[in-house]
């Protein structure tokens, strides 16, 4: 049987315990099937040979890995009922004490390009020290993991994603997921590296970017800070422009049970990032080279993710029960697919007060 692990990388099964967590709209999940990798018990296996005890974690080995200090585990979920591949970055950390924590969703996509990102702008002295937490899957790139994603990633179900992606039919999760991350992810990183809870921010980019939205909308005391890229709020008609923002008391609560702000008083910084191109117009032109039956799920209903994107952010802005601020940017000749490393670079700019 191929490693599915990368040379150096831990891989550590965890088992998580389940807690119950105040915040509505949360969907029910379906298991993957039994046969898939996460389940498959000859894949959970340990590569400790090729690893380095660093105090009680264990970390990459550099002269073994392009990615420099990460470290992979596997935590199992009895919020989602699934297992995760948790991708942890230490960018700067060294020595340092409460860093803040970046989290990340579709980590198998994009953990890599920010933690470089990352590490290039704290060259300067652009960005305090951070530590990166990536939620991914088992499986290889991005591409490997689409199904998963969307189980994960989406707050409703959508019917007519339904019919054009009959290999998705798990969504829905987005609940769930925020659990897995307030009452099982956050107090798994806090009680392995030295954080500070109350310090984080989030990361997401399409169905990531969904999500995103969808904390906000729910849990906003969740993450201090939000980067939000090409949000998919398109999604099951539009359902998160019908979201209700929940109320100071409401968020409070939500805080309070899990594990987000102890200070709900504080600012939420959010940016929000998309491609010019991202229009209804610009979505044929970006999948111009896929074949003729994949082009076609594109013109099936009319998406404008830039006035979509603009829409939901002046939505975001009635949050004005705790100070919420805004910024918004739309890159020029940027598809869906090239922009979400920008994002996240002027993201962290932005969230971060850096030099601009």
């Amino acid at each position: 049987m191929q490693d599915p692990l990368a040379p150096g990388l831990a891989a550590t099964p965890v088992r998580l315990g389940s807690a119950a967590l105040a915040v509505d709209h949360v969907a029910q999940t379906k298991r993957p099937p039994e046969n898939t990798p996460a389940n498959n018990l000859e894949n959970r296996v340990s590569g400790a040979d090729l690893l380095r005890s660093v105090g009680e974690t264990l970390r990459v080995n550099n002269d073994q890995s392009p990615l420099a200090d990460t470290e992979v585990h596997y935590l199992t979920s009895e919020m989602v009922n699934d297992e995760f591949k948790i991708f942890v970055g230490h960018c700067g950390t060294k020595g340092e004490h409460r860093v803040p924590v970046l989290y990340l969703t579709d980590a198998n996509g994009y953990f890599g390009g920010a933690v470089d990102i990352v590490r290039s702008m704290q060259l300067g002295i652009h960005l305090p020290p951070l530590l990166i937490v990536g939620i991914g899957y088992r499986a290889g790139g991005i591409g490997d993991v689409m199904a998963p994603r969307t189980r994960d990633l989406t707050p409703t179900w959508d019917s007519t994603f339904a019919r054009l992606y009959p290999d998705q039919q798990a969504m829905g999760g987005a609940g769930a997921l925020l659990q897995f991350i307030e009452q099982e992810l956050k107090p798994w990183v806090a009680d392995r590296y030295d954080v500070d809870h109350d310090n984080a921010t989030y990361f997401g980019h399409s169905f990531g970017g969904l999500f995103g939205v969808y904390v906000l909308l729910t849990a906003p005391a969740a993450f201090r800070r939000y980067i939000i890229g090409s949000p998919s709020v398109w999604w099951d008609d539009g359902a998160m422009f019908e979201y209700e923002p929940p109320s100071a008391r409401t968020a409070r609560s939500a805080s309070e049970v899990g594990w987000g702000r102890t200070h709900a008083d504080d600012p939420v910084v959010v940016y929000l990032g998309v491609g010019a191109h991202e229009t209804h117009e610009g979505r044929h032109r970006e999948v111009v080279n896929l074949p003729a039956g994949e082009r076609a799920k594109s013109g099936v209903r009319y998406i404008d993710m830039v006035a979509d994107t603009v829409k939901i952010a002046e939505r975001l802005r009635q949050l004005d029960w705790l100070n919420t601020k805004v910024d918004l940017d739309v890159f020029p000749d940027e598809f869906h697919i090239t922009v979400p490393l920008l994002t996240l670079s002027r993201g962290l700019r932005t969230v971060f007060d850096a030099p601009r």
